[in-house]
């Protein structure tokens, strides 16, 4: 899913838009910021790095019901499913360019979000629909987020994206209750 966010990024043109920027050429990526430390990998080729640093259920939207009425046949039955699913994701994005160049970097991404904060795209044959929100995480937070990535802190800026609702498409039919046997009590 995040390889067709950064394709439908670059489609948008983030990359042209932050290029515009006198000396600074940039290409989005999906990768493990933390990764920039390993002497295994080749980062640079990628010097806008978008990575998933925590994914979380969206729990005011749990509670909505799991089954409505279809017709089946001329009949009408219940298609009992599991509850949707919304996720929200947070994108850290960090740039591995000089300082000064970095800091330009994140600007014009935290200017370019201000203007497109939907994206929508096919991943895995479901239509996702992603809401970009700023987070401003505390120091706290912050620290905690760059000691899990390795501790080298780097310009960045994180964003909550908003998931449209996942569900699997499996059927789950069961008759619909029509009537309710038994006798009949008046209590008094």
């Amino acid at each position: 899913m995040i390889n067709k966010f950064v394709d439908k990024l670059n489609a948008d043109g983030l990359a042209t838009y932050i290029n515009t920027l006198a000396g600074i050429s940039v290409k989005l990526g999906a990768q493990n910021v933390a990764d920039i430390q390993s002497d295994e990998n080749n980062i640079e080729s990628d010097n806008l790095l978008v990575t998933i640093v925590r994914i979380e259920e969206e729990s005011t939207l749990k509670n909505f019901p799991n089954q409505r009425l279809v017709e089946s046949g001329g009949a009408f039955k219940l298609d009992k499913r599991f509850p949707k699913i919304h996720l929200n994701y947070y994108l850290l994005f960090s740039c591995t360019l000089q300082y000064d160049k970095a800091v330009a970097v994140i600007y014009k991404t935290i200017k370019f979000f201000q203007h497109q904060r939907k994206f929508a795209f096919t991943a895995d044959e479901d239509d996702i629909e992603l809401n970009m929100e700023l987070c401003s995480p505390s120091f706290e937070q912050l620290n905690n987020i760059w000691g899990m990535l390795g501790g080298k802190q780097i310009p960045s800026v994180l964003y909550k994206a908003r998931v449209s609702a996942l569900e699997r498409d499996i059927e789950k039919l069961a008759t619909v209750i029509t009537t309710i046997g038994g006798e009949e009590k008046h209590y008094e």
